[in-house]
């Protein structure tokens, strides 16, 4: 990434460049020509030459509504922000109702409307053959009864932060327990963020991290994870993991290093969650006192090339006003297939961009590193032998009263 040099100013193609600019430079118009070409392909299974359906009805089937069909197949989701619905049971599956799409980012797949949805994903393990696979769901599709030709229409409204839901008291005491035992988050780390603004409990015990505006400090947005571990609500993950309604696309958590006295951070490094974010920078605290200077920390709450592109163009254009210029730009997504691949289209574009990749020897993400941290951390502390206090002999009663004696009378010397 040429654009990113020390010392040296982003050049205006990275630091101004439009969000429409940057969707084509990550190949995202590939993408959607792609959409374009697999779309022709399956109107040539129609009704002539003795096949199952009609181009109308492939058409339809192609452009039925995913979260509709969800709904009636009984596929469970999970709306995780105003734009953004998330699959319960595979929780990396994210479909973006306006634009009818869906990415199952385990499995590197992706796809636009139902017909493609039941293909690629409800029937993935599927033994069919891709004729075969393409009949029998095209026919669900149509037999669901789902709308042709509309898409899952999301009202979208600014949004607004409800402090109701809020801690009465301003209390983290369950915050706390969670993040710092179940997630090995130092207690200093967690009061840096709750006296910056940035987490807080609500009156059910979860955490609440804030997005906040890089300039105005406006909340744009909430990221919601419960401290209550439940597998048989919660299924794999355990716990609550939601974005609030209405959260403004382009922003995620977001931290800036301790000390900055107002001034913006050179460094920027992101992350795919809150967690990842803070843990990332509490492991920084190990080797340099007080944790990594000059850096902003962002959670993009999954692969979101929009977050990226949103917080470049914001600290940059924050750094130039104080003349100043961003210095360097990190991913620090989990170390698995679907974050090599969204570190693979944002350096085959901008090749300075490091990867800052957790280790595979303890886990894929930055939180499972900082727990195994502070378990070789604690195995190291029970290690070191404790001094014993150095008791004094005791004193025979009579000789105590002797020497008060002796003292009152001014003969001790």
């Amino acid at each position: 990434m040429e654009q990113v040099k020390q010392g040296r100013p982003l050049d205006d193609k990275y630091r101004f460049s439009t969000l429409p600019n940057f969707n084509k430079e990550l190949g995202l118009e590939k993408e959607r020509v792609k959409d374009q070409q697999r779309h022709k392909a399956t109107q040539n299974h129609d009704g002539k030459n003795g096949r199952a359906f009609t181009s109308e009805q492939i058409k339809a089937a192609n452009q039925a509504s995913i979260v509709e069909y969800a709904n009636v197949a009984g596929i469970e989701l999970e709306q995780t922000g105003a734009d953004e619905f998330k699959g319960v049971e595979h929780d990396s599956l994210v479909i973006t109702p306006s634009k009818n799409s869906f990415y199952w980012n385990s499995r590197q797949v992706h796809g636009k409307g139902a017909l493609s949805f039941v293909e690629q994903y409800e029937m993935a393990d599927s033994n069919l053959n891709n004729k075969d696979k393409f009949i029998f769901a095209t026919k669900k599709v149509l037999e669901s009864g789902v709308s042709a030709g509309q898409t899952y229409q999301v009202k979208k409204e600014p949004f607004k932060f409800n402090k109701d839901q809020l801690d009465k008291d301003n209390k983290i005491n369950r915050v706390w327990g969670y993040l710092h035992n179940e997630r090995g988050i130092s207690s200093q780390t967690i009061d840096q963020l709750h006296n910056s603004k940035v987490l807080f409990q609500d009156k059910y015990g979860n955490a609440l991290f804030l997005w906040r505006d890089p300039k105005t400090k406006e909340i744009k947005g909430t990221s919601k994870q419960g401290t209550k571990v439940d597998h048989q609500k919660y299924g794999k993950r355990g716990t609550l993991k939601v974005i609030e309604k209405n959260s403004t696309t382009g922003y995620g958590f977001t931290f800036d290093s301790s000390n900055m006295n107002g001034k913006t951070p050179e460094n920027i490094k992101f992350f795919e969650s809150p967690i990842d974010a803070i843990s990332f920078y509490d492991l920084s605290k190990a080797k340099i006192k007080g944790g990594l200077k000059n850096t902003r920390f962002v959670s993009m709450d999954g692969l979101k090339k929009e977050v990226f592109n949103s917080y470049i163009k914001q600290t940059s254009e924050q750094l130039q006003k104080e003349g100043r210029t961003l210095k360097t730009v990190a991913l620090g997504v989990d170390n698995d297939e679907a974050g090599k691949k969204f570190v693979k289209d944002i350096q085959s574009k901008f090749s300075k961009v490091k990867y800052i990749k957790p280790s595979e020897k303890f886990g894929k993400d930055w939180n499972d590193t900082l727990k195994v941290y502070r378990k070789i951390e604690s195995k190291e502390k029970d290690k070191t032998p404790e001094k014993k206090p150095v008791c004094k002999p005791a004193v025979d009663p009579k000789i105590a009263e002797m020497m008060k004696h002796r003292k009152d009378r001014g003969l001790e010397r």
